[in-house]
């Protein structure tokens, strides 16, 4: 999806006919914070970046359980590539500390409405109840990884979901493709940017179309049975794959197209739609700036339709942030935040 349109100085004209930030001035002052932002990852610590930086009152709210924590570091990433990616977190989070008007909190939101009157009211895992007039959600997925055993202790260091984000450090190695549903056929081209060694293996409750089969095999793909185990090796990488017919692949990559689920109930519940199909299916249908649709909610990072990379993450939530900020001046709402 294009997320490029950024009309500086007249962002008026890309509100939604339900934008909620057409608001009186008077009605931010009555919450605790102007934005809250649910998700301490690279989307919602940018997106907090830019608001302190505009001087609104701002609270974060960090379960500190990124989707990326397994994976040794974080590629495509501007100046910073091959940082971990929970030191770009901490740099992230330290960054922040000069702007008073934003709080960091490390706590999990379990719960959240939203007002008649628009506002948001969300409780917190330590009893905390907070009230907010926008609320940005950078609250991510979880990726659902198929029953192998092996599998979940090598994730994110010797099985990937992702070519963009480590292909090139396993670049012309043999590659094992794990296919749970017809995504993993569009992975399959894909991956060959980064190897000629392919291998594909449909999962048990993935039955391959013999049109595809034969696709593939033209491409110089292989097919064969479902993985079953996956054999660790000493540097976290696989050792071994095992299929279902008892054959083994040796030393591999293994990549996997994973259907993915919302890590938090709170999009749907406050009234979000979801994608149901495609490639985006599990994801949060959103506008080019982040915008939900619902009054005053905002989606951004992995949880909604963007590309699934740290520096794009980034990038949404400084758009949504500037949209945000951008319209609330336009209709009159000067920042409240302290220290300002």
């Amino acid at each position: 999806m294009n997320r490029r349109t950024f009309v500086i100085g007249a962002t008026a004209t890309l509100a939604s006919p339900r934008s909620s930030l057409a608001r009186t001035p008077g009605d931010a002052m009555s919450t605790d914070s102007e934005i809250a932002i649910v998700g301490g990852g690279p989307a919602g610590l940018s997106a907090a970046l830019v608001l302190g930086r505009s001087r609104r009152a701002v609270v974060v709210f960090d379960a500190g359980k990124p989707r990326n924590a397994p994976s040794p570091a974080a590629h495509n990433v501007y100046t910073r590539d091959g940082a971990s990616p929970l030191e770009l977190n901490r740099i992230a989070r330290e960054q922040l500390v000069p702007y008073p008007s934003v709080e960091v909190r490390s706590q999990a939101v379990t719960d959240a409405e939203q007002s008649p009157d628009g506002t948001f009211v969300l409780h917190d895992a330590q009893g905390g109840r907070t009230t907010a007039r926008h609320l940005i959600l950078a609250t991510g997925v979880v990726d659902e990884q198929p029953e192998i055993e092996g599998l979940a202790e090598l994730w994110g260091t010797g099985v990937f979901h992702c070519p963009y984000c480590h292909g090139w450090e396993v670049r012309d190695e043999p590659f094992v493709l794990v296919a749970v549903d017809p995504r993993g056929l569009h992975l399959a081209r894909v991956l060959r940017g980064w190897s000629s060694d392919i291998t594909l293996c449909p999962a048990p409750t993935f039955a391959l179309p013999e049109e595809e089969a034969s696709a593939l095999r033209e491409l110089g793909i292989r097919i064969r049975p479902a993985v079953t185990r996956l054999e660790p090796g000493d540097d976290g990488r696989v050792a071994d794959a095992v299929l279902a017919d008892g054959s083994h692949t040796g030393p591999c990559a293994v990549f996997l197209a994973a259907p993915v689920r919302q890590r938090s109930n709170l999009p749907e519940k406050l009234g979000c739609t979801l994608h149901t199909e495609g490639m985006f299916a599990g994801l949060v249908k959103v506008d080019e700036r982040g915008f939900s649709g619902v009054d005053g909610l905002w989606v951004v990072g992995d949880a909604s339709q963007g590309f699934p990379q740290v520096i794009a993450a980034a990038y949404e939530g400084t758009l949504a942030a500037g949209m945000i900020n951008g319209e609330l001046l336009m209709a009159g709402v000067l920042p409240r935040g302290t220290g300002a």
